[in-house]
């Protein structure tokens, strides 16, 4: 299995072969950006693979690929869009410092029931916030 770099994602990342970024990385210090609110992206984040979940469980789904630019923010729209369950996170199986151009093509989904993602089903959505 591939690694997946993250930082605090989950709590358990070991247990489905992800390394966790503890309290930092050379290159993630403090820094001050600045959103530029007038160009966010409001973006589906799409399945694109089958997935079976048994209740409750946690694992992590392929989505159609999500660019996101350097020092861009992607944040979470909470408002549910999914009755099987919500994506707690998205990511890369390739890490990339944020100020470099990234793509999002994996997301960690958590199911409520039992049941399957199927490919082209809606997880959830994000907000893109480009930044300087």
């Amino acid at each position: 299995m591939e690694k997946i770099y993250v930082i605090s994602c989950s709590q358990d990342l070991a247990s489905i072969g992800m390394d966790r970024i503890r309290t930092g990385v050379e290159g993630l210090e403090e820094t001050t950006i600045s959103l530029d609110w007038s160009k966010v992206r409001f973006v589906p984040v799409v399945a694109n693979e089958t997935v079976s979940f048994r209740e409750d469980e946690t694992k992590l789904v392929s989505i159609r690929p999500i660019k996101v630019p350097a020092n861009a923010m992607v944040i979470q729209s909470m408002y549910g869009t999914n009755g099987m369950g919500h994506i707690s996170c998205i990511g890369s199986t390739e890490f990339k410092m944020y100020n470099e151009d990234r793509v999002a093509d994996m997301s960690m989904f958590q199911s409520r029931l039992k049941a399957k993602v199927m490919k082209d089903d809606l997880l959830g959505q994000v907000l893109v916030v480009p930044a300087k």
